[in-house]
């Protein structure tokens, strides 16, 4: 009972903020109101502790509301969120916003950095992540111009070993990315990132 009230809060919350949401059927719209507060028009994110989950692919969303439901993924507030949502509403709420154009938006970032970013991204990213931060494998999250707290942030998990979800690829591909690199040097992909957002 707890997590639907707090399911119909958030759905509030983002009604006060009055953003348009481009789905037509009203479950739908229920549905994915309640996301907008945090992630922003139709799912493109301004605040700096949130992604991006417009354009997000539809088995990634499900793996993620999923994981972080159960606590098998460390979160806070969305952990209280997704136990008021069931498989098939998620679901619904996944083929929505992978439908959706992510908007990127503007960050400050050091073109140093990101010139740096960049070529480390061709070198270790690129093969799952590919050109440019756009995803091409299914469970691959899309990063160009997340916003880099939240970047740094879910880095930091996976370095830590506090995130168990992370899948064995990332886990060796950031291994091997510490072990012939900096950490300072996972700053320089955030530049990038940042740098692929809006002007």
């Amino acid at each position: 009972m707890l997590h639907q009230k707090f399911k119909y809060f958030i759905l509030i919350i983002g009604l006060l903020f009055n953003l348009p949401i481009n789905a037509a059927d009203p479950q739908i719209h229920m549905l994915v109101d309640t996301c907008i507060a945090c992630h922003g028009t139709d799912g493109s994110s301004v605040g700096s502790a949130t992604p991006n989950i417009a354009n997000m692919r539809e088995e990634l969303f499900v793996k993620a509301m999923r994981d972080m439901r159960s606590g098998e993924r460390p979160s806070t507030v969305m952990r209280i969120v997704a136990k008021g949502y069931t498989d098939s509403e998620i679901r619904i709420m996944a083929q929505f916003f992978s439908q959706q154009q992510a908007i990127l938006h503007h960050q400050d970032f050091d073109v140093e950095r990101a010139i740096k970013g960049r070529e480390l991204h061709n070198s270790y990213c690129n093969g799952c992540h590919k050109i440019e931060g756009k995803t091409t494998e299914l469970l691959s999250n899309n990063l160009a111009g997340q916003q880099m707290p939240y970047l740094r942030h879910r880095l930091t998990e996976f370095i830590n070993n506090s995130d168990p979800t992370i899948s064995p690829l990332m886990k060796n591909a950031l291994k091997h990315f510490i072990d012939n690199n900096s950490q300072d040097s996972l700053e320089n992909l955030l530049h990038y990132y940042a740098s692929l957002g809006g002007k």
